[in-house]
């Protein structure tokens, strides 16, 4: 348990001899200088405050369970997506809130896209420290996902939560989603993933973005069921980023134009 909970914080590039300022509890250097110190520190109060400060599972902390992140679902739930969102805000009002969604750059079937937030809750000299948010899925080519993902996105942003794209092999997205891989990359952050930048909120914007990769199904069923199900969602104002335009009239006349 003590060498997880020291993985725990180097991975999110808190360094063993920085843990008693950051995770406070009274712990001192003396008791990080080596797993038996660290073991012998270690109380519920103390191991609950790690779990939530990092937002991980106290099954993984206790070796109990190799999954360490939860996974939140919000396919076919915008509405608990931004009620998520608005939870974060309101208990980290001082951290910022970003980030991040990979979709598979390869065409592997039914694979999945993958957001994750990453959430500010500290600092340790100028470098900021994060916990993460895996929300997972996301069938990318299937019309219905991409839908919802789209409203998610969008809601993101209206919430000020800017969501960047990454694209990734699926088989690599496949193990972040699942929350056995520790999340943290030495404090460096979801800015790691991938080479080939893109931008989730064009799915909110552009029907082209939107229709992209979806997987078109007999008669280009899925195209027009997909553009269908977004302007449900947009007159249910999902799909409002908060720019003051709405796109609207390009996914009727994009559903028009698939319609005919």
């Amino acid at each position: 348990m003590a060498a997880r909970l020291i993985r725990l914080c180097e991975a999110h590039g808190v360094h063993r001899n920085q843990i008693p300022r950051f995770v406070g509890h009274a712990l001192t250097l003396q008791d990080v200088q080596d797993d038996a110190s660290v073991l012998a520190k270690l109380d519920e109060p103390l191991l609950e405050h790690v779990c939530a400060r990092f937002a991980i599972r106290r099954e993984w902390l206790d070796g109990a369970h190799a999954q360490i992140h939860p996974q939140h679902r919000f396919y076919k739930s915008p509405q608990e997506f931004s009620a998520f969102i608005t939870a974060l805000r309101s208990a980290n009002p001082n951290g910022s809130l970003s980030g991040v969604v990979l979709a598979p750059n390869d065409h592997v079937p039914n694979a999945e896209a993958l957001l994750i937030l990453q959430e500010t809750i500290g600092a340790i000299g100028e470098r900021s420290i994060y916990r993460y948010h895996v929300c997972d899925g996301w069938p990318f080519s299937y019309w219905k996902a991409r839908a919802y993902l789209a409203a998610c996105i969008a809601i993101a942003w209206r919430h000020h939560v800017y969501i960047h794209g990454r694209c990734a092999p699926a088989d690599a997205i496949a193990r972040l989603a699942s929350g056995t891989t520790l999340l943290g990359w030495q404090g460096e952050g979801i800015w790691t993933f991938g080479m080939k930048q893109w931008h989730p909120e064009d799915m909110a914007l552009r029907p082209d973005a939107f229709l992209d990769g979806i997987d078109p199904e007999e008669n280009h069923f899925g195209l027009r069921a997909g553009l269908q199900l977004w302007l449900e969602l947009e007159r249910d104002g999902f799909m409002e980023l908060g720019l003051g335009k709405s796109a609207r009239p390009l996914f009727t006349q994009a559903l028009a134009r698939w319609a005919s």
